[in-house]
């Protein structure tokens, strides 16, 4: 104090017994004084009063309410010797005279430029990782690696330069003591926590989650990864959710607590009154999200729907105008990683596709407790403690850019989108790239098993089997008439109808959504040729599409041809069978001079009058197309039809009237339903070798 006090001093005696405290020491110094203190274990001897006035006076300066004040006074007397320690009444006087300091302060004295201070949980500055950390005795310290070693320390500066201290865990406004619902690592478990190498991290989280939870390997694998990368995860621009799907009594909640114990800073939030509570909290603390069923409720206009969505990608900012000034807004930041147990999949299909799940099955093994053991805490601090050392270490070593391929292996894109910020972590194995596409592709035949096993997966199935003749109706009365030769010409939605008792309003949305369409189709019968509406596949591509999605075999094989009774008339072939094709025998003498046209050395058939004229085709996927045939029917395959098959076959070409009675038909045996007259057979003939000269 600058002011000298006289006898007419508007001093009180209490007032003066706090500046006496301070002694002729700022107040930036006495605050700097008590923070350094309150990071330090006392000493065995020293003035213990002043030492505990100083730490009052920083923790009142930073807003600390009065009982959590006395609540760290009684903690750190406790570690006094007992002819030290300080009854409550003394503790009690000590907080009172640092509250009568500041207040005479801010009072009398020329105010100082109050410094800004930030609370950020973690920070990156030169390379290095910031983590806020807990004592067992409550104080909050930065942990980071400096010559190999962890150090701490109550407060950093910021890349930007300014003043970053840790933010602090709520106190209980009754009970005055620390909630923890957000999991830090102590500092006392840090300090000697053992650097482990990634094989051996990696074996000791597994073995925890084996302890308390029953799922495959694979599935242990993809908790482990997660819960790693959820330490990372800073580092990726994107980041996907782990979901925990299933009914009642299958252990979600089991789930959620065990994997999310070892996450990044996992914030139990969900018991906020609202969205702006979960969101205020999670912005605080930037870790891993906890989100429960009872919180799910509403499609994409839901908020924390909108929520989800936004935060699969970084600078996705989520916006809300106070109420009580509208020309404000208050941004928060969703990105991060999320754990959520639902029993429902999500109504909005945007927030659907940004998870990786998993659904639990009720528990057969009888090592598993049915409650959490009373050393359960302890385990899970002393793992995340291992785990915060893992990352203080390798933090320089880990970029976005470490992100692992999967080109070329068959995984479908949506996959690959979610698991590959998880690989940026397998880096730091030695067998990374191996462990994540064996991962990778367990985790696709997975899906797809499941996916064979859904509505739309089943449906298409028993398409697939009509179509392969592995199912047959032969002998149906009603669908019988569509087998030609023995073999299905095509498969309708009144088979699925009948086959599977459902209606074929379903059947309808289920292959319509997977890419299936149904169009009227010329097919050859018993009973002659005749217009049906026909379940098709558009294309190749398509086929290909549905097929990596829906169908499941386990023996690995390739992925079978489209058959042709479920092909549509603009399928396209990728691999077409051309190689190896000879040229065809041109006509000689007065055959040549009827097909001959001038100035062209291929062979061109005379043409009648059809629905099309010959010139209006350039090449012979236009001729397939518009005739309904196959695009990739190797034409010089084509036989003449055996005396013994010459049934009355018709040339399935729009506007031809030839049958096997009024001319020669031509046929490739092994593929149904392709027969064409002499004239049309010529006009293929002449098409391709246009398209192909030697």
């Amino acid at each position: 104090m600058t002011e000298v006090m006289t006898i007419h001093s508007p001093f009180t005696d209490t007032m003066r017994r706090a500046l006496g405290m301070a002694g002729d020491r700022s107040y930036s110094k006495v605050k700097e004084s008590g923070a350094y203190l309150f990071t330090m274990d006392p000493p065995e001897e020293g003035d213990m009063r002043q030492e505990f006035w100083d730490i009052a006076v920083y923790l009142l300066s930073n807003r600390k309410p009065s009982d959590a004040v006395i609540k760290t006074l009684q903690n750190r007397n406790k570690k006094l010797k007992e002819y030290q320690r300080l009854d409550y009444g003394a503790l009690s006087e000590i907080k009172d005279l640092a509250y009568s300091y500041i207040k005479t302060v801010k009072l009398f004295d020329t105010p100082e430029e109050e410094e800004v201070i930030r609370h950020i949980p973690f920070f990156e500055k030169d390379g290095v990782l910031y983590l806020t950390c807990i004592s067992p005795d409550v104080r909050y310290s930065y942990a980071h690696l400096q010559d190999g070693t962890v150090v701490f320390s109550s407060e950093e500066t910021d890349p930007s330069g300014i003043v970053t201290m840790p933010p602090e865990l709520p106190v209980h406004q009754d009970r005055g003591t620390t909630s923890y619902i957000v999991g830090i690592p102590r500092t006392d478990l840090l300090e000697k926590a053992e650097l482990l190498t990634p094989g051996a991290l990696y074996a000791r989280i597994r073995d925890h989650l084996f302890r308390y939870l029953d799922a495959d390997e694979h599935d242990y694998e993809l908790f482990v990864y997660y819960i790693l990368y959820s330490w990372y995860y800073s580092k990726c621009s994107t980041t996907p959710y782990l979901r925990f799907l299933g009914d009642t009594g299958k252990g979600k909640s089991r789930f959620l607590k065990v994997i999310s114990d070892l996450c990044f800073y996992p914030i139990r939030a969900s018991g906020a009154s609202s969205i702006s509570g979960i969101m205020r909290f999670k912005e605080k603390w930037m870790g891993t999200l906890l989100i429960d069923e009872s919180d799910l409720k509403g499609d994409q206009s839901s908020p924390l729907i909108k929520y989800l969505n936004l935060g699969f990608e970084k600078d996705n900012f989520f916006i809300l105008t106070d109420k009580n000034d509208v020309s404000r807004v208050h941004l928060f930041d969703p990105f991060g990683p999320k754990l959520i147990a639902m029993r429902q999949p999500f109504q909005d299909t945007a927030t659907e596709g940004r998870c990786l799940s998993f659904s639990p099955d009720e528990t057969t093994r009888d090592d598993i407790p049915p409650e959490l053991p009373s050393t359960y805490a302890e385990e899970v601090a002393v793992i995340r403690a291992l785990i915060a050392r893992f990352t203080l270490e390798h933090w320089p070593r880990v970029s976005e850019e470490c992100m692992l391929s999967c080109i070329g292996n068959g995984i479908e894109g949506r996959l690959k989108q979610m698991a590959r910020p998880l690989s940026i972590i397998l880096t730091l194995f030695p067998d990374g790239q191996e462990r994540f596409l064996r991962y990778l592709k367990s985790r696709q035949e997975e899906i797809k098993r499941t996916r064979a096993e859904s509505y739309e997966g089943i449906m298409f199935n028993y398409v697939l089997s009509l179509a392969l003749g592995d199912e047959i109706l032969m002998s149906d009365p009603e669908f019988g008439k569509y087998y030609y030769e023995g073999r299905i010409q095509a498969v309708t939605s009144k088979m699925i109808t009948e086959g599977l008792k459902c209606s074929s309003k379903s059947v309808s949305r289920a292959l319509g959504g997977i890419g299936m369409v149904s169009r009227q189709k010329r097919v050859q019968t018993a009973h002659g040729i005749k217009n049906i509406r026909a379940l098709e596949i558009p294309n190749r591509r398509k086929w290909l599409e549905i097929m990596q999605r829906y169908y499941y075999d386990e023996s690995g094989g390739e992925i079978p041809d489209c058959p042709e009774c479920l092909r549509g008339p603009e399928y396209q072939v990728l691999q077409t069978e051309m190689a190896g094709i000879e040229s065809f025998t041109k006509p000689t003498g007065g055959d040549a001079q009827r097909f001959s046209k001038p100035g062209d050395g291929l062979v061109q058939p005379a043409h009648e009058n059809t629905s099309r004229a010959l010139s209006d085709f350039t090449i012979f996927q236009e001729f397939a197309v518009y005739h309904g045939m196959s695009p990739d029917l190797p034409v010089h395959a084509y036989v003449p039809i055996p005396d013994e098959d010459r049934t009355e076959l018709y040339c399935r070409c729009k506007g031809c009237t030839a049958s096997t009675r009024s001319s020669a038909m031509f046929w490739i045996p092994d593929r149904p339903y392709n027969q064409v007259c002499q004239k049309h057979l010529d006009e293929m003939k002449y098409l391709y070798e246009k398209e192909n000269p030697l």
